[in-house]
């Protein structure tokens, strides 16, 4: 199973979405869930980076394929490192987008009582 963890401030800010494992739907390679969560989250490190200037360094860690078709991201809004406060703006618009895109792919495919992706939110 697809495991995201949505993590958000005092405020209900987003400020990190760590996304972990294989959804099993299909075998590695060829698991179009396991594609669907990974095209979520470059499209959320790419924006980040291309529209807000956040700097993957201090924001992103992307793992593929740790032996079993496994994936381990972690992508934070790093403390300090937003250039102002319309990047700031722009960066929860983008991750919230991300979240959503989650959680729609979490009920399109998460039917007639097989889980393949949870997700849960902590503050």
């Amino acid at each position: 199973m697809i495991t995201v963890k949505v993590v958000r401030d005092q405020s209900r800010k987003v400020t990190g979405l760590f996304v972990s494992g294989h959804s099993g739907y299909a075998e590695a390679g060829s698991d179009i869930v396991c594609a669907g969560a990974s095209t979520l989250v470059y499209t959320l490190a790419n924006a980040l980076e291309r529209i807000c200037g956040i700097d993957t360094e201090y924001s992103t860690r992307i793992e593929e394929d740790l032996g079993d078709g496994n994936v381990s991201a972690e992508i934070i809004i790093p403390e300090g490192r937003v250039r102002d406060e319309g990047a700031a703006d722009r960066a929860q618009v983008i991750m919230e987008a991300v979240v959503l895109g989650f959680i729609s792919l979490a009920q399109s495919v998460n039917t007639d009582g097989n889980r393949y992706i949870s997700i849960t939110e902590e503050i």
